[in-house]
């Protein structure tokens, strides 16, 4: 068999801004695509939509994406298998079997944008539960289980415990954060990793990640197929195509296939010391530039996404909120749509500590310390070697401090700095490890 399979569509996306198209446009792309190899079944893992609780303008563009499907006629019939009851479904095109994922999760009590569509006849939803189709001698079992909160996740699984069928093809599809992938360790974010994925798959598919990846570990397959539109601009999906995947469950080989006439995204990070608003400006225009020489100007060709990060530490007397880049959004406004996120300070004060420390250790007297961190700040400022350091030092302890003002003021020239300010950092407890609590599997499935 072929199966086609795409994922994180996010219809809805971007209400309000040009992007809102963009959702769509993708997502019948990727039904195109899949159509055109002439798929048995079409797999998709999750958060079809971007909400919850789709608008009527989201729900009016999205039907029509899967009228193409229902469209290619044939005689299909699957049986969904829960809870130990089975149901027959009998479709007269292209099976369609679908998770949600965690945009589109709902508490027990309330129906998720999927089942909506699966009255409307777009697609069969699972959530903790399977589907068995036929086609001549092979059997294709799809396993779902949809998105749920990411703190549940690992509980949801292993109550569920979904095990292969003997003699069939068997696809297991999820929508969580994997910890394999992630940064960081905590349960707000992910508690499924590779190891806790059952074994004896044919291919785990999981979505909510979007970029495309295929790992092979300990027995496990993966598939992640990545979104079809990007939407947080993470740094994996730069350089990457948005496509959809083939399934060959006799060869077992998974190709993919690029949408067309996607929106490039280009991820850069900058690092400064002690640097200068000028500074900061001027680098970031030149890395701006440098990505968009890249971009070949032609009709019909989407603007790029451009992500640039920037950390670092700024120069004496200036603050993180003098830094703006309101002027270099206009400019390049027409050409890239940006998203230049900072994480700027001054000089941390840990790091004062330790240089205090270290001028302690050398076992000089009070005054002279007090001497060195002076000449050390004034060394960072306009005012380096402007006076004598030790009758600025000697005045100040005196408690002369008009004298000290009017000496400074005289040697200032072109005043353009602001008092320093100090900015202590924020403390950040770390999440603390928690086993899986025990539950039922009913809190997850209605």
């Amino acid at each position: 068999m072929k199966v086609a399979i795409f994922s994180d569509t996010h219809l809805g996306f971007g209400f309000g801004t040009d992007r809102y198209a963009e959702s769509f446009e993708n997502a019948k792309h990727a039904v195109e695509l899949c159509l055109a190899h002439s798929p048995d079944i079409i797999l998709i893992i999750g958060d079809i939509f971007d909400s919850d609780i789709p608008t009527q303008e989201t729900w009016h563009r999205t039907f029509p994406i899967f009228s193409p499907i229902k469209e290619q006629k044939r005689d299909a019939k699957l049986k969904r298998v829960k809870n130990g009851k089975e149901e027959t479904i009998n479709l007269s095109h292209i099976p369609v079997v679908a998770i949600h994922g965690t945009h589109e999760y709902r508490g027990k009590d309330f129906k998720n944008a999927l089942e909506v569509l699966e009255s409307a006849g777009c697609l069969v939803h699972l959530h903790a539960n399977y589907v068995e189709f036929s086609k001549g001698d092979e059997t294709l079992v799809v396993h779902g289980l949809g998105g749920v909160p990411e703190k549940k996740a690992l509980d949801a699984l292993q109550l569920w415990n979904p095990k292969p069928k003997e003699n069939c093809t068997n696809i297991l599809l999820l929508h969580q954060s994997l910890k394999d992938f992630l940064p960081f360790d905590d349960e707000m974010i992910a508690t499924l990793a590779i190891e806790n994925l059952p074994h004896g798959f044919d291919l785990i598919i999981n979505g909510h990640l979007h970029w495309n990846s295929e790992t092979k570990d300990n027995g496990i397959r993966l598939l992640l197929p990545g979104s079809t539109i990007i939407t947080q601009m993470k740094k994996l999906e730069a350089g990457q195509e948005k496509a959809v995947c083939i399934y060959d469950t006799e060869t077992k080989e998974i190709k993919t296939f690029p949408l067309p006439n996607q929106r490039k995204l280009f991820y850069g990070k900058i690092k400064f010391y002690s640097a200068s608003p000028q500074e900061i400006k001027k680098t970031v225009e030149e890395k701006l530039n440098a990505f968009l020489s890249s971009v070949p100007q032609s009709t019909g060709q989407k603007k790029p996404l451009i992500r640039i990060k920037i950390s670092g530490t700024l120069a004496k007397g200036v603050a993180p909120s003098d830094i703006s880049f309101a002027e270099i959004e206009e400019n390049f406004g027409e050409r890239a749509i940006l998203s230049i996120g900072k994480d700027l300070g001054i000089t941390s004060f840990k790091k004062k500590m330790e240089e205090l420390r270290e001028l302690q250790n050398t076992k000089k007297s009070l005054p002279s310390i007090g001497i060195d961190i002076l000449e050390k700040n004034l060394a960072e400022t306009a005012f380096n070697n402007a006076f004598d350091t030790k009758r600025i030092f000697d005045l100040l302890a005196a408690g002369e401090l008009d004298t000290v003002v009017e000496l400074l003021s005289k040697k200032r020239e072109n005043e353009t700095e602001k008092p320093a300010s100090t900015d202590a950092s924020k403390n950040q407890m770390p999440a603390k490890e928690k086993q899986p609590s025990s539950g039922k599997l009913s809190d997850f499935v209605s």
